[in-house]
């Protein structure tokens, strides 16, 4: 005999608090991320795109604040 209970477990999951800004923020976070090691990859391989390489580090750096601040607020209020 087993006692089981007889109403089902929820599962505690953060994605049903997440925001369409907050992900939109982390998939812009990864793609950032991945333009700026691509493009820096490049530009100190060929020398060029240098320009570019720094823009997408600065979109990144920006990103990754946004994304810090959020997650750093969403964890004062659990």
């Amino acid at each position: 005999m087993t006692d089981t209970p007889t109403r089902p477990a929820r599962a505690t999951s953060e994605w049903p608090r997440r925001t369409a800004a907050q992900t939109g923020t982390e998939l812009l976070l990864g793609l950032s991320f991945t333009a700026t090691v691509a493009t820096s990859g490049y530009a100190a391989a060929t020398g060029h795109l240098a320009v570019v390489a720094q823009g997408t580090a600065v979109v990144f750096l920006v990103t990754l604040t946004c994304a810090l601040v959020s997650w750093f607020r969403g964890s004062e209020t659990h």
